[in-house]
């Protein structure tokens, strides 16, 4: 399956009227404008287990399958309400390009890599639409920090706002946010995803980077291992 440089996202969501079960579908344009729906379909059920085994000669033949990820218990628990099944019109396709065991396996990993968090993404976003007035937000006091940094001629570190949606209502955190950015050791060494920041009116993108000192531990892998069920 090609890949696309995609240029807008979204998803088109059937859901019942309690809106807990339902069919999801994703889908992207390029940069041409072209729009390309998603091979396979997400089906979910968040009242009771839908995750069916891996059956893959089944699966090029429209029958659904779930994913495992052992290593992490909630996702997995989320995702035991989840099943994906090819599009019927991929089907009909996949079954013309009499594909070997071995190619449908890999098609499969391909499609279901691009799509496989999809789904708790987007339930992650309607978590904070429905906890709007609830969010709570905190910003790091790192005057002392910076003092230290500007007399060693570094640059100020960027300032900084913590955003939490609790779910127990009253949640608090124990220790605040500027009580706890001035007492820590520093950071492990770990890898930090390119983003966005922002000092002042200037916006500037950072690229991806370590960060921290391997002295106090490594974190070796930002992989995530996905098994067939």
């Amino acid at each position: 399956m090609p890949c696309y440089s995609a240029r807008r996202t979204g998803v088109l969501i059937a859901a019942d009227p309690a809106g807990r079960a339902g069919t999801m579908r994703t889908f992207w344009s390029t940069q041409n404008e072209q729009v390309y729906s998603a091979a396979l379909l997400t089906d979910f059920d968040l009242d009771r287990t839908v995750r069916p085994p891996l059956e893959i000669n089944s699966v090029f033949s429209g029958a659904a399958f779930g994913v495992v990820i052992p290593v992490e218990a909630a996702l997995d628990e989320l995702l035991s309400h989840v099943s994906f099944r090819l599009d019927p019109a991929w089907v009909n396709y996949y079954r013309a390009a009499d594909l070997t065991e071995n190619q449908q396996l890999l098609l499969l990993r391909e499609v279901l890599g691009t799509m496989a968090f999809d789904m708790p993404m987007i339930l992650a976003l309607f978590l904070l639409f429905a906890a709007k007035g609830g969010l709570q937000r905190r910003a790091a006091d790192l005057e002392r920090l910076n003092r230290a940094r500007r007399r060693l001629g570094k640059h100020a570190l960027l300032e900084h706002i913590e955003v939490r949606a609790p779910i127990a209502a009253g949640c608090q955190s124990p220790v605040p946010l500027a009580a706890d950015a001035n007492r820590r050791r520093g950071p492990r060494l770990h890898h930090v995803r390119g983003h966005i920041a922002r000092r002042g009116d200037t916006v500037f993108w950072r690229v991806p980077h370590l960060r921290g000192s391997a002295r106090l531990g490594v974190v070796r892998s930002r992989t995530v291992q996905l098994s067939f069920r």
